[in-house]
């Protein structure tokens, strides 16, 4: 089985949605992490979070794409 046809078997869940809906909840908590000084007072820690919001963003467009 490829991703593709994996991703089209959990698509038709009705249950499917809400992995979606959490994905987006993940990244927007994290896109408001920027306003965390302490998350965002290195370089380092910047960077991270910004991969992390990458990542998710990444993912969730995959997820979404039909």
């Amino acid at each position: 089985m490829t991703l593709k046809e994996a991703l089209t078997r959990l698509h038709r869940r009705e249950d499917w949605d809400e992995v979606l809906d959490y994905l987006a909840k993940e990244r927007e908590a994290a896109i408001m992490d920027f306003q965390h000084t302490d998350l965002t007072d290195n370089p380092h820690k910047l960077a991270k979070l910004a991969g992390e919001i990458a990542a998710i963003d990444r993912v969730l467009r995959v997820l979404q794409d039909d």
